[in-house]
């Protein structure tokens, strides 16, 4: 429960942060995003409906479709985040901070890349097109960074033709430094690989099967310095799962020693959610 209460403090106020980037270094300069911020923010523009509502409301049907395919907590924090998010955005002033407008996108960029990567890593995420791209992902094998690059390139093209070519130059630099941001705060690569060296592996391969429901591999090791038995256990998982397994192996084994690896490429049969 206290878990809970931290994940959503912290998702919180990264939202806010958010909404804070947009009103005050995006949407002045009329610089937007990929995504369902990004359409939200054309729907603003010709219909001046606030953008926190908009978001809101697109989401709603993505978070009713997201929760069967989808863990519930995950949906429970991303509908807490959009929340969040759709109210600061209301009620945060649609204000320039600099009138510098490369500076404007450099920041505001860095600011929204930074906030997302930080709920991508609790456990949430900020709606919209990654509930599309995970589901998509599944049903069509197809990586969810490659679908959300898609999306974004279409919003990014209707930007060009209704601001002009010139104002979508800077909101793709928004995009690629929002991006860079991500990566800084959270692995960018969509499955990693776990090797947990524990003591109580029985206990925790079959928690991380539950958790999961995918294979873990156990392999046979001798430690070095104490030359005693030791038990390895390696699995694969997607980056929405890594802070869910990473409690499930502390709660478990709190001495365990995990090495967390980014992988390119999974053959074979894989469960994705």
């Amino acid at each position: 429960m206290f878990r809970l209460l931290f994940q959503m403090i912290i998702i919180g106020l990264c939202s806010i942060l958010f909404g804070f980037a947009f009103n005050t270094f995006l949407i002045p300069h009329q610089l937007t995003s990929g995504g369902v911020t990004g359409i939200a923010f054309f729907i603003h523009h010709f219909s001046h409906i606030n953008t926190g509502w908009i978001i809101l409301a697109i989401n709603i049907p993505l978070f009713l479709f997201g929760m069967k395919y989808l863990g519930k907590r995950f949906v429970l924090l991303t509908g807490f985040a959009v929340i969040v998010l759709s109210f600061s955005m209301k009620f945060i002033p649609i204000h320039a901070i600099s009138p510098d407008i490369l500076l404007s996108s450099i920041i505001g960029g860095a600011l929204y890349g930074i906030a997302v990567g930080i709920i991508i890593r609790l456990g949430g995420s900020t709606g919209g097109t990654d509930i599309i791209s995970l589901f998509l992902s599944k049903k069509k094998n197809i990586q969810v960074g490659f679908l959300n690059t898609c999306m974004n390139l279409l919003v990014v093209g209707i930007s060009g033709l209704i601001f002009g070519w010139n104002i979508t130059l800077y909101t793709i630099i928004a995009i690629y430094v929002a991006g860079r941001a991500v990566d800084m705060v959270y692995t960018t690569q969509n499955k990693l690989t776990l090797t947990i060296v524990t003591d109580k592996y029985g206990e925790l391969s079959e928690a991380l099967i539950r958790l999961h429901a995918r294979g873990v591999t156990i392999t046979d090791a001798e430690g070095a310095y104490t030359h005693k038995p030791k038990k390895v256990l390696t699995t694969v998982i997607t980056k929405f799962e890594l802070n869910e397994t990473k409690h499930t192996i502390k709660t478990v084994d709190p001495k365990a020693f995990v090495n967390i690896t980014q992988t390119l490429e999974v053959m074979g049969r894989f469960r994705k959610n």
